[in-house]
């Protein structure tokens, strides 16, 4: 799937998202699809983004067809969409989206 930016995708960079996890990646992450608010979308998460301590191995992965919260990173070279599960970033984005909706936007859409 090609993205030439943020608006081609429907999301923007650090929104909350949820997603799923299709695959694992060898040793490198997990591979989702974005459930909402964009359905569909596929991304990676890099191991490093899985949680705040970096000692994620394989062995840890959540599991295929597991739920995760998860925030938009960046968009590759190669246009694969990147994002953090790591409970800091997620945290932190949804002070963002609280703060969002206080101010009368749904972090979420």
């Amino acid at each position: 799937m090609k993205y030439s930016d943020w608006g081609g995708l429907g999301l923007r960079q650090f929104q909350l998202v949820q997603c799923r996890v299709s695959g694992h990646r060898g040793r490198f992450g997990v591979e989702v699809i974005i459930e909402r608010p964009v359905p569909g979308v596929p991304a990676f998460i890099d191991f490093v983004l899985l949680s705040d301590n970096g000692q994620v191995g394989p062995d840890d992965y959540p599991a295929v067809g597991q739920l995760l919260d998860a925030v938009t990173i960046d968009i590759m070279p190669n246009d694969e969409l990147r994002l953090s599960s790591s409970p800091s970033s997620v945290a932190r984005a949804q002070r963002l989206a609280d703060d969002e909706k206080d101010a009368g936007s749904d972090g979420l859409g």
